[in-house]
């Protein structure tokens, strides 16, 4: 960290039941879905519940070239932030849509961009429109979207891995 005399990164592990275990004193069921829980028969064991049903599926990535990114900058040098409060400004909105556009013009297949809701995502997706980011994005990608309906997000996953297999390559807004 440039100007910092003892820069100190701290890591945590959080523990996910602390969270999950309120809902099993307030709800009779519960469905608990995760690409994290792991090991899957430790949260049994913290909750004190015995599962009707317990699955686990293995995960592997079609193409091995996965790459978080965290981004504190815009290509103007504005800060971008998904603090609620900066949600609406609209400078945030054009480089979080400007540095999407940007990554996905050299990312040759797919590119996978989360939200922190599905209300959020949906007025961001607005707003890029009304910006042409949305046209922008078209350019380089096959643009698929995640709807809170099951039928609809597979579909829409399954052309998204299409089209990546196909070259043609594609974004998931998730």
């Amino acid at each position: 960290i440039p100007g910092a005399s003892d820069p100190v990164i701290q890591l945590a592990c959080l523990d996910s039941s602390l969270a999950i275990a309120p809902l099993f004193k307030r709800f009779g069921s519960v469905v608990i879905t995760s690409g994290t829980l792991s090991p899957i028969d430790l949260y049994p064991k913290l909750l004190q519940f015995e599962p009707c049903v317990s699955e686990s599926f293995n995960m592997s990535t079609f193409r091995p070239c996965i790459r978080p990114l965290i981004i504190t900058r815009g290509s103007d040098q504005l800060p971008v932030s998904t603090k609620f409060d900066d949600r609406g400004d609209m400078g945030v909105v054009r480089n979080f849509g400007s540095m999407l556009v940007e990554l996905c013009s050299s990312i040759p297949d797919g590119v996978v961009a989360f939200f922190t809701s599905y209300s959020y995502m949906e007025s961001i997706i607005s707003e890029w429109d009304g910006m042409g980011i949305l046209r922008q994005l078209t350019k380089s990608k096959l643009v698929f979207i995640e709807t809170k309906d099951v039928v609809e997000t597979t579909l829409a996953l399954d052309n998204y891995r299409r089209a990546c297999d196909s070259g043609r390559g594609a974004v998931f807004l998730s």
